[in-house]
């Protein structure tokens, strides 16, 4: 198995799944378009294509142009029904492709801990809990997409997470274990006290999920290339 993963900042890299590949001996590599890099081998020698989360707006490909590329990427892997995984940035972007708004969330930003909740039984997501409690950072949300299935839901935020075909889309971030947890409350450490939120909680239950988590991650993308 080889794996693509399209990384647009450095730190918000694939976490646990890293960890899973090389336990599962995948093979992986990264993809850093904001530096300017292209693909050199085609797409569809990958099992699976990971758009990661990065700071830029879905939306805003005029001031980010490497989005563009990123956006041909996601096309180019639905029409050849090569499994995408989108998180956070990456699942706002593959619902655009799809032909749905993103914008500004209007209940505010969904920063720390939060619990979603599972609406559909979808084949990725069989061994996934009913109420499940994730890690989220963002401001920005989607519409869902025409023909694709909701998966999570929150409180804040209707759309947690869908399904289109052999494409999945995570509003949360799932990779979030201890190890980039301390890299981003390092990283970010202004931002989180400007927002008054707890570093150490934070910290605390990334190690305390951390198991149950990379448990239901290592399900969900054995599942995606299989199926």
């Amino acid at each position: 198995m080889r794996v693509l993963a399209i990384r647009h900042v450095e730190i918000e890299d694939l976490g646990m799944m890293e960890d899973i590949f090389r336990e599962k001996n995948w093979s992986f590599e990264y993809l850093d378009t904001p530096k300017g890099e292209k693909l050199e081998r085609p797409l569809e020698e990958y099992s699976l294509v990971v758009l990661l989360g990065g700071y830029m707006g879905a939306y805003e490909e005029e001031k980010y142009p490497f989005l563009k590329y990123e956006f041909q990427l996601i096309e180019e892997a639905l029409k050849k029904e090569i499994p995408f995984l989108g998180i956070c940035l990456g699942s706002q972007m593959l619902a655009k492709v799809l032909g749905a708004s993103v914008y500004r969330g209007k209940n505010g930003e969904e920063i720390g801990w939060f619990f979603v909740k599972k609406v559909s039984d979808d084949r990725f997501f069989g061994e996934f809990p009913d109420r499940l409690l994730v890690f989220q950072w963002h401001g920005d949300t989607f519409d869902l997409p025409r023909g694709a299935t909701r998966v999570f839901t929150s409180e804040k935020y209707e759309n947690q997470g869908f399904v289109y075909e052999k494409a999945v889309g995570l509003q949360f971030h799932i990779e979030v274990g201890a190890r980039t947890m301390k890299r981003w409350i390092e990283a970010y450490k202004s931002e989180l006290e400007e927002k008054k939120i707890d570093p150490g909680v934070l910290l605390e239950t990334a190690e305390r999920e951390e198991k149950v988590l990379k448990g239901l991650l290592r399900s969900l993308l054995e599942r995606m290339v299989e199926n």
